[in-house]
């Protein structure tokens, strides 16, 4: 191509990335722009390859972990349930339960007991992300009884597709529920995780509720749930969802029916964890593809595009609109889809949108750049082939 290695070619590439540079940088607070700037916070192209390849469709059951709806029940169930639980010897326990302050004192003081005399016991906990990171932990305050934070990353912008496993406050290290449920369950799994020094892991959704054991905590305590179904599992209790229009701690996640203009929330927070504490087990990481590389790929092919384009712009004007509006739609679709297909594929996130942005804006800024040069070249005889190679303007 004889544009590509010409200077203006070069510098109108240039100009595209200043122009998403300046672009990025504009305050969008008007309100009639509020709709559009929030949708655009929460969307990512790979959403769709839940909904629309059908990511992780085929994953078995994962028989390692059970969860127990413990649904509304107050502190004496949960007690209850507890010691069910824990009299049938699993691996570890984790109570996806916030208890924020007292209630009643003959129940207060069973649940605690009945937390004590639990061995392998994961109690929730909560960080302050608003005052400094402080640990927010239960009213049952223990030395014996380990925590693990439950909060999410980005709950405030919709979509949970990030956790953090481990954050540090001062000289204290806390992990999250699921990092710290896997240390017990699986030591050298965990090891992996902190090996990898990931302050945030994009988590690797792989299971749909239907695809974990599911037990009613009231059923358990009628005796109607088969023995031994706890030994040696991993036993997680939380609040699950009966209907799909009870969003009681329920959240956003890739997985959603829509990928975009999301429907209601689709997964309950016990349920993410067991999709995170999955991921760790089976060291199914997302492995995301280095940001340099993502800026490379995105300077390479924008300017590969600007030189087609600057061809047909300078040599062949009349079909310069149509070839570059073809050009546009089938490189946006291939990348997009490129980007789906190993993500889909080998769980490998290469995020395409940088690349796919520049050249939607690459005509654009193509005609201003043009005059740019043209005025240089009037002003100080600056060298373009815009001039030297002009075009006839009228077909």
């Amino acid at each position: 191509m004889k544009y590509l290695f010409r200077r203006d070619t070069f510098f109108a590439t240039f100009a595209v990335f200043i122009s998403m540079g300046m672009l990025a940088l504009l305050p969008l607070n008007l309100s009639v722009l509020n709709p559009f700037r929030v949708a655009l916070e929460d969307f990512d192209f790979n959403d769709m390859a839940y909904s629309e390849l059908k990511k992780n469709q085929e994953t078995p059951v994962d028989d390692r972990i059970v969860i127990v709806n413990i649904g509304y029940s107050d502190r004496l169930t949960l007690g209850r349930i507890l010691e069910v639980v824990s009299a049938d010897s699993p691996k570890v326990i984790g109570l996806d339960v916030m208890f924020d302050n007292d209630k009643d004192s003959l129940s207060d003081a069973f649940l605690f007991e009945q937390l004590k005399a639990t061995p392998n016991l994961v109690l929730a906990s909560k960080i302050d992300w608003s005052n400094d990171q402080i640990l927010k932990e239960s009213v049952f305050k223990d030395t014996s009884i380990k925590l693990g934070f439950v909060n999410f990353v980005g709950t405030q912008k919709g979509t949970i597709r990030y956790f953090s496993p481990i954050e540090k406050e001062n000289n204290h290290v806390h992990l999250s529920f699921a990092s710290a449920i896997t240390q017990k369950a699986d030591p050298h799994a965990y090891q992996k995780l902190l090996d990898r020094k990931k302050t945030i892991e994009t988590i690797n959704y792989t299971r749909h509720q239907h695809k974990y054991a599911l037990i009613d905590g009231a059923q358990l305590l009628e005796g109607l749930v088969v023995d031994n179904i706890f030994k040696n599992k991993i036993v997680l209790l939380g609040y699950v969802s009966t209907s799909p229009f009870d969003i009681e701690d329920k959240y956003l996640t890739p997985m959603n029916e829509k990928f975009a203009g999301k429907t209601f929330p689709d997964m309950n927070g016990v349920m993410i964890h067991a999709n995170i504490i999955s991921m760790i087990l089976d060291g199914s990481y997302i492995k995301k593809i280095p940001s340099w590389i993502t800026w490379s790929l995105a300077i390479i092919l924008t300017w590969l595009h600007i030189s087609l384009f600057i061809r047909y712009y300078i040599d062949e004007h009349i079909w310069f609109h149509l070839v570059a509006k073809i050009a546009q739609l089938i490189s946006a679709i291939f990348f997009v889809y490129l980007g789906l297909f190993l993500f889909n594929r080998f769980n490998v996130k290469l995020d395409m949108s940088i690349t796919v942005v520049a050249i939607i804006l690459a005509i654009d800024v193509l005609y201003f750049y043009e005059a740019l040069a043209l005025w240089l070249h009037k002003k100080f005889n600056y060298q373009t082939i815009f001039h030297t190679n002009s075009h006839n303007h009228e077909t």
